[in-house]
């Protein structure tokens, strides 16, 4: 099982020549997107249906989970529901770390990551996994994934290029399945949807006026005495220290970002881009957000029964 790092999408898109950069940012050249697109009039974009609240997401998850479980319990298999996230502490940070309460106590994130690795390490399930043989081991995989030899996989062509494919046979397909009905459009609507994070900040650091506020930002930090060109080269310098004071580092760098980025107005300025790039991504991409949503809230009630159940 793959251990769910922190997130950190800024690192892909600014600075330089960093080797994602092209590939998030791809969907956006040729036409302007931004809110000053020279020569253009601003166009009201579309307003996007609500997401899933926070309680609904981990209903929503905790109900594919159990439903994981209960189909791998019928192939002779154990599974244990994962989280939907790391811990209750785990934060996402797109742009820059803007909030100096979280950063004060948990620094760059690593003890929250190495928390999670903890725990799965000492977990009854990497146990039962390690124990599996090699053939049943590879079993539990078909078992979970469907098989290789799938002839008709769910197929998603996505924003940033290229189309991902899953095996509509096994234990995950089979609670989409259960949960959404039509798994083939549920899995083409919900990665479409779910590759346009990536696009969004990439379209957001292109603006002049997040590059200014990222301007602001590094003149401050430079004072503050952590120069940094950007938030996530900071954040990678900070994590290869592993030395005894690196958690303590962690907190005064992050702290100092956090500080950095309101009085900036860095952060002020990527919340106000960040919103108006997901409204023009609806727009762009309406059909999948709506499809989406609406298979999201029809699984609401079965997703209830099932973790009513437990």
């Amino acid at each position: 099982m793959a251990i769910r790092g922190l997130r950190w999408l800024l690192a892909a898109v600014v600075g330089a020549g960093l080797l994602t950069a092209a590939a998030l940012t791809v969907a956006a050249q040729g036409s302007p997107s931004g809110p000053a697109a020279a020569g253009k009039p601003a166009k009201a974009a579309p307003a996007a249906p609500p997401s899933p609240s926070t309680e609904e997401k981990d209903l929503l998850h905790r109900a594919e989970q159990l439903l994981i479980r209960d189909c791998m319990a019928g192939q002779g298999f154990r599974y244990w529901p994962a989280p939907r996230l790391p811990s209750a502490e785990y934060r996402e940070f797109p742009y820059v770390v803007d909030d100096e309460r979280w950063a004060a106590k948990h620094g760059y994130g690593r003890e929250i990551e190495r928390g999670h690795e903890r725990r799965w390490r000492s977990s009854e399930g990497k146990r039962y996994l390690d124990g599996l043989p090699k053939a049943r081991r590879t079993a539990y995989t078909a078992a979970l994934f469907g098989s290789s030899a799938d002839t008709t996989p769910l197929r998603a062509e996505v924003a940033m290029g290229g189309t991902f494919t899953h095996s509509d046979q096994g234990c995950a397909a089979d609670a989409w399945r259960r949960l959404y009905g039509d798994v083939h459009t549920w899995y083409r609507s919900y990665q479409m949807v779910n590759s346009l994070p990536g696009i969004r900040v990439g379209r957001v650091a292109e603006e002049p006026e997040f590059q200014a506020g990222l301007a602001a930002w590094r003149s401050c930090m430079k004072k503050s005495g952590h120069p940094a060109e950007n938030p996530p080269e900071l954040r990678r310098v900070r994590l290869l220290d592993t030395g005894a004071g690196a958690a303590a580092a962690d907190v005064a760098a992050a702290t100092a970002e956090a500080r950095c980025a309101r009085t900036s107005g860095l952060a002020a300025t990527a919340e106000r881009l960040d919103e108006h790039h997901r409204k023009v991504l609806y727009g762009e991409h309406r059909s999948a957000f709506d499809t989406a949503r609406r298979m999201q809230r029809d699984a609401l009630p079965t997703a209830r029964d099932v973790v009513g159940r437990g």
